[in-house]
């Protein structure tokens, strides 16, 4: 059926902004950000080296992290306290391989990262009865363990003295120079983002969040509850035992200490200062783990105790955390606009 005439005149006459499907401008609006983000990564070593560069390549291993146990916890609603003993897994099984396997370092992080899936998947198992605190506690014992087990088995993982982790190389490239390392953390974070952000849009990400909501109702609509509980955790122990690999090819040394208690809990509170269910929460929860106790570091006893108020500060002012920043400001403009249509 033909349109008015009146109608096609006024679409004609309207503004260029106006002819444009809606939603265009503001796809291209953050797919112009993202270029930006992008361009000024790239480039950044070329401005600054030294520690800022390590503290980027610290933000990106985190941000692996953080992406995996969102995946968990935000959007799957399954609590763990155990990723440091995933993060360990990764970091530990990744330099093995490559030290004592002859593996290269490209292979053996995705080979890691695969064994430590089939045990996240293994330890899903047992504990698909349990839920909530519950949960959070038998996942606490599995970080332990993994702990415990390292300092224990001395003649594989070095105990207590710790492993040192041979340079990584491609080919005859050697990825020890400064700077290196940050390229292959910065694919890394990239792949993860995009894999993950297209996940949520598949099949079993939309099964995650009804099983987030409520596993009754997910039961009822026919999704298998205990085996997307399992796939979860498989998916969130892959990306953060990949994370752990990067990790040890970074720092060049491992020692169990590290993977601690503590650790696991610093993980969980930055997807929550983050944003739980949102992947960029999960970059700015571990920009915010890194840098901001990183800003008060010279001042004695200041960075636990500055990253311990703000942590307070934005779960009372943003209770669902940095990502609803955006959401905040939109909701801000358009109240804006609304009162000036009514003045």
């Amino acid at each position: 059926m033909a349109l008015p005439s009146s109608s096609v005149s006024s679409v004609l006459q309207a503004p260029p902004a106006q002819r444009v499907a809606p939603g265009l401008y503001p796809r291209l609006q953050r797919l112009g950000l993202w270029g930006v983000a992008a361009v000024a990564l790239l480039l950044l070593p070329q401005f600054v080296g030294g520690y800022p560069i390590y503290l980027a390549s610290l933000v990106g291993v985190y941000a692996l992290v953080a992406i995996g146990l969102n995946l968990l916890v935000g959007f799957s609603g399954q609590i763990s306290l155990g990723h440091a003993g995933f993060f360990a897994l990764g970091a530990y099984a990744s330099a093995l391989l490559a030290s004592r396997g002859g593996l290269p370092f490209w292979l053996a992080i995705p080979v890691a990262s695969v064994l430590t899936a089939l045990i996240g998947a293994l330890i899903a198992i047992p504990a698909l009865r349990l839920k909530n605190l519950y949960l959070a506690i038998a996942t606490l014992g599995f970080g332990v363990v993994v702990q415990k087990m390292i300092f224990e088995w001395r003649g594989l993982t070095g105990g207590g003295a710790g492993l040192e982790v041979a340079p990584a190389h491609l080919g005859s490239l050697s990825l020890a120079v400064e700077g290196r390392m940050y390229y292959v953390i910065l694919l890394a974070v990239a792949f993860a983002l995009w894999s993950s952000a297209n996940l949520i849009r598949t099949r079993t990400g939309r099964a995650f969040v009804i099983l987030r909501d409520s596993e009754i109702a997910a039961a009822c609509v026919g999704i298998n509850v205990a085996r997307f509980k399992v796939i979860a955790f498989a998916l969130s122990a892959f990306y953060t035992a990949a994370a752990g690999g990067l990790m040890a090819n970074l720092v060049r040394y491992l020692n169990p200490e590290s993977f601690n208690v503590n650790l696991s809990i610093m993980f969980l509170a930055m997807i929550v200062i983050g944003g739980l269910g949102s992947i960029r929460g999960a970059l700015l929860g571990a920009a915010f783990y890194v840098i901001v106790p990183e800003l008060f570091r010279d001042i004695k006893d200041a960075p636990g105790l500055v990253f311990g108020v703000s942590l307070m500060l934005v779960m009372v002012l943003l209770p669902r955390g940095l990502a609803s920043l955006r959401w905040l400001r939109k909701a801000a403009a358009r109240s804006g606009g609304a009162g000036e249509g009514r003045a």
